[in-house]
C-alpha cells in the first residue's frame, strides 16, 4: 500500500551535500523533494562557497602542521627540511580533503540506518580501513611524482607493507572525528528543518482559523442586515429599496477587502458609517451617532469588520423598549503604542449581569475575541463594562501599526 506524504518546503543553507531524511515510506531531502532528484541538480553557488571554506580550512591545517613539523626539526638541529615538510603535510591534508565527499556519503548511514552497535562498529572499522588505504595510497603516489618536481629527488615512503598499518592508527582517529562532526551537523540541520516546518504549519493553521472566523462573521453580518431591511419592507417600500441600495454599497466595500485580515482604520470606519446609515433609516430619530476619531490613525491597521458586531450588539441589546432615542459613541485614539477603539451607548447596559459571561452567548463577541487572540496574542485587550452614566462600553486595544509587521516595542 502506498503512503501519501505531506510536507512543507524549508530552505536551508547547504555547507555540505544535501541530506535526505525519512518521512513515512519516502526519503525526502531538506527541501522536501525526493532524494533521487539530488543527483541531477546542479551544484549551487552556496555549496561551492561552502567547499571553498572547507578548502581554506584544510589549507590552514596544512600550514599549521607544516610549521609544527619544521620547528620540531629545528629544535632537533635538523635544518633544511622545510620543503620536505611542505610536501608531506600538504599531500597528507589535501588527500583527506579530496576524500571528503566519500566520507560524507558514508556518514549518512549513521543518520538513517538502524543497525546494532556491534554491526555499526564493525561497519565503521571496515570503512576506516578503506579510507586509510585510499589515503595512504594517494599520499604515496602524489609524493612519488611531486618530490622530484620540487627538487627533493626520489621520495622514499618506506616498505608499504608496514606503512599501511602504521598510517591506519592516525587515519582511524581522523576518520572518526570527521564522521562524528558531519553526523552531528546534519542532525542539527534536520532538527532545524523540522522545527521550521512545524512553525510554518502552525502559521498556516492560525491563518486557516482566522479565515474560518472571518467567513463565519460575513454571513452573520449579512443575515442580520437583511433581517433589518425585511422589518421595514411592508411598512415603507421606498425606504426598504433605499436600504437595499445601501446594503449593496456596503457589501461591495466589504468584499473589496475580503481577503485581508487587517484593513486601514479609515476603511473600517467607512464600512461602519454605511452600516449605521442603514440602521438610522430603520430607527429614524431614535439613533444618534457620534464619532471621535484621531485623523492621524486612519492608516493604522485593524481587523476587518471589528466594529460592526459591536455596533450590532449595542443596537440589539441596548435599545430600550419605548425609548425615544439612544446615543452611540465611536472613538479611536492612541495610547502607549496601542490603538484604542471604543464603542459605547446610552442604552440599557448589562444591569447585574457579569459582562465577562457575554462572550459565549453570541457569535459576534466570541468571534472578535478569538480573532484578536489569533492576530495579536497577549498584546491585545478586549473589555466590556457598564458606563457610569448608563449604557454599555466596549474597549479594544491592539498594537498600533501601519503595515503587516507589528513592532515589538511601544511607540
Amino acid at each position: 500500500m502506498s503512503t501519501r506524504v505531506s510536507y512543507v518546503t524549508v530552505t536551508l543553507r547547504e555547507p555540505f551535500p544535501r541530506v535526505a531524511f525519512v518521512t513515512h515510506n519516502h526519503f525526502l531531502d531538506m527541501h522536501g523533494a525526493d532524494s533521487h532528484e539530488d543527483s541531477v541538480r546542479p551544484t549551487s553557488p552556496r555549496r561551492a562557497h561552502a567547499w571553498m571554506i572547507l578548502f581554506l580550512l584544510y589549507t590552514l591545517i596544512a600550514v599549521l602542521l607544516t610549521g609544527y613539523r619544521y620547528l620540531d626539526d629545528l629544535t632537533r638541529q635538523h635544518p633544511g627540511t622545510f620543503y620536505m615538510r611542505v610536501l608531506e603535510e600538504g599531500t597528507g591534508v589535501y588527500s583527506v580533503f579530496l576524500l571528503l565527499p566519500l566520507i560524507f556519503r558514508f556518514a549518512r548511514i549513521y543518520l538513517y540506518e538502524r543497525k546494532g552497535w556491534l554491526r555499526l562498529g564493525l561497519f565503521h572499522l571496515a570503512a576506516a580501513v578503506l579510507f586509510s588505504s585510499a589515503h595512504t595510497t594517494m599520499m604515496a603516489i602524489s609524493r612519488h611524482f611531486l618530490a622530484p618536481l620540487m627538487g627533493l629527488g626520489p621520495y622514499d615512503y618506506g616498505i608499504m607493507t608496514y606503512r599501511y598499518p602504521m598510517e591506519f592508527s592516525n587515519d582511524l582517529i581522523g576518520f572518526t572525528v570527521i564522521v562524528g562532526l558531519y553526523s552531528f551537523y546534519q542532525r542539527l540541520r534536520i532538527a532545524q528543518a523540522q522545527q521550521l516546518a512545524a512553525a510554518e504549519l502552525q502559521t498556516k493553521l492560525v491563518q486557516a482559523q482566522l479565515e474560518n472566523l472571518r467567513l463565519q462573521l460575513q454571513p452573520h453580518f449579512l443575515f442580520n442586515t437583511l433581517n433589518t431591511i425585511s422589518s421595514v419592507m411592508y411598512e415603507d417600500v421606498r425606504l426598504a429599496d433605499a436600504m437595499i441600495a445601501q446594503l449593496s454599497d456596503l457589501l461591495r466595500l466589504t468584499l473589496q477587502a475580503s481577503r485581508a485580515r487587517e484593513i486601514p482604520l479609515g476603511e473600517e470606519l467607512e464600512i461602519t458609517r454605511l452600516y449605521l446609515d442603514l440602521m438610522q433609516k430603520r430607527f429614524e430619530n431614535k439613533l444618534c451617532v457620534t464619532y471621535s476619531i484621531d485623523p492621524s490613525l486612519n492608516t493604522s491597521l485593524v481587523p476587518q469588520l471589528i466594529l460592526q458586531p459591536l455596533l450590532e450588539n449595542s443596537l440589539r441589546h441596548g435599545m430600550k423598549s419605548g425609548s425615544t432615542a439612544m446615543d452611540l459613541f465611536i472613538a479611536a485614539h492612541r495610547e502607549n503604542g496601542s490603538l484604542i477603539l471604543q464603542v459605547s451607548d446610552s442604552g440599557s447596559g448589562f444591569g447585574e449581569i457579569d459582562p465577562s459571561g457575554l462572550f459565549g452567548r453570541g457569535l459576534g463577541l466570541s468571534n472578535i475575541r478569538d480573532r484578536l487572540a489569533h492576530l495579536y496574542g497577549d498584546r491585545q485587550q478586549f473589555s466590556i463594562s457598564n458606563r457610569r452614566s448608563g449604557g454599555a462600553q466596549v474597549t479594544l486595544s491592539v498594537p498600533l501599526h501601519t503595515s503587516a509587521h507589528i513592532p515589538q516595542g511601544s511607540e
